[in-house]
């Protein structure tokens, strides 16, 4: 039988209170059958049939073997010795486990209803728990904008323009989780016995106390997850959504990168930290970058859109810094060093009453070449 709780349980059970009280009436196949079916060992078969037989209120001859438990629940030294006690030691015995019975009546019944009734409060609080770890709260940054969100635990999060976070209200006992949606700058409070598992989606990056910046929009061709202290481990996603089991080490100063088109993970050092974590701080470095991935990230950061009339402009790469600064004014740098001309569009109110997207369209400027 599996412990103390399933023998209490089985004391309750109508049939085998009446099995135990009419053993003796039993032919050998009946006692065997009845064994089997309750699985029961020798000690418990005492237990019980001292406990049920008292419970009766009828005279009852106990064996050695009987005498010997309870003996040795009544504290008498060398309880495995066999006894042969006289008649007048048995019937008061037979008296005790009456009345112990009669007492343990209501203990029993008290026992095995707070047993029960524990069982269901545990039940319905691991219910409840479990409800919360799989209710989210969803923290967004606006489109041109950033936001800070502070998670539970006291980790810190910086989102980017157009992203957010997902994070249940209470964590699982095995690790802390978060979902990311564009790109977030992560200060993680330290938990060496509780990880967090930043989740986007095609990478899985586990953190214990660390900071880092992850990258992750769903129109960018890349994932990237720089780190800037601590230590981390990147997993790629497979196509159910689940990390593989190769993890990736980084150390402070590298750059994992998933290339979504060829799946396929790399690290690498990073010349400049700052190109990943300088948006925090309203600076935006690009180090040798095509046109056309900066445009992509200005739209986000400004909330404009970009149309680009001469397609082959976004192949040219540059190396720019940018702190602060309005789009009209990025603009015009960037007119210094390419042949090109901008005009911008200003968004207009649409039939619901919402505006659309300034648009900003760039042209070649036939007179200059591309140096």
């Amino acid at each position: 039988m599996n412990g103390h709780k399933d023998f209490y349980k089985l004391l309750a059970d109508e049939e085998f209170q009446n099995g135990i009280i009419h053993f003796d009436a039993f032919d050998e196949a009946n006692k065997k059958a009845f064994l089997k079916r309750y699985s029961i060992r020798r000690d418990e078969f005492i237990r019980a049939r001292t406990i049920l037989n008292g419970l009766s209120f009828k005279e009852k001859d106990f064996s050695d073997e009987e005498l010997n438990y309870l003996w040795k629940r009544l504290g008498i030294k060398n309880s495995l010795i066999t006894l042969k006690p006289k008649l007048k030691t048995r019937e008061m015995i037979s008296w005790f486990s009456k009345t112990a019975a009669i007492l343990f009546v209501p203990l029993l019944v008290a026992s095995i209803w707070f047993f029960y009734r524990t069982l269901q409060l545990e039940s319905f609080k691991r219910e409840k728990i479990e409800q919360l770890t799989t209710i989210c709260n969803t923290v967004s940054a606006p489109a041109g904008g950033k936001t800070k969100a502070v998670l539970p635990d006291g980790s810190e999060v910086w989102l980017n323009s157009g992203s957010s976070i997902q994070y249940p209200i209470l964590s699982k006992t095995a690790y802390r989780e978060v979902k990311l949606s564009g790109e977030g700058f992560f200060k993680i409070a330290k938990n060496p016995d509780k990880p967090m598992l930043v989740t986007t989606s095609g990478i899985q990056v586990k953190v214990y106390g660390t900071t880092f910046n992850i990258s992750a929009y769903e129109d960018d061709s890349y994932i990237q997850a720089a780190l800037v202290e601590g230590e981390i481990s990147i997993a790629k996603m497979n196509e159910k959504g689940n990390p593989v089991k190769t993890e990736y080490k980084m150390k402070p100063g590298e750059i994992g990168k998933l290339d979504k088109q060829k799946s396929t993970l790399t690290i690498t050092r990073a010349d400049n930290m700052e190109v990943f974590m300088g948006w925090v701080n309203g600076k935006y470095v690009f180090k040798n970058t095509p046109f056309k991935e900066i445009l992509k990230r200005l739209e986000r950061l400004h909330n404009v859109e970009f149309v680009l009339e001469d397609k082959t402009m976004g192949d040219y790469n540059f190396d720019a810094t940018f702190e602060d600064q309005n789009i009209d004014r990025i603009m015009e740098i960037f007119a210094v060093s390419l042949p090109m001309n901008w005009r911008s569009v200003n968004a207009e109110q649409n039939n619901d009453k919402t505006y659309s997207t300034k648009s900003i369209i760039i042209s070649r400027e036939k007179t200059r070449e591309l140096q």
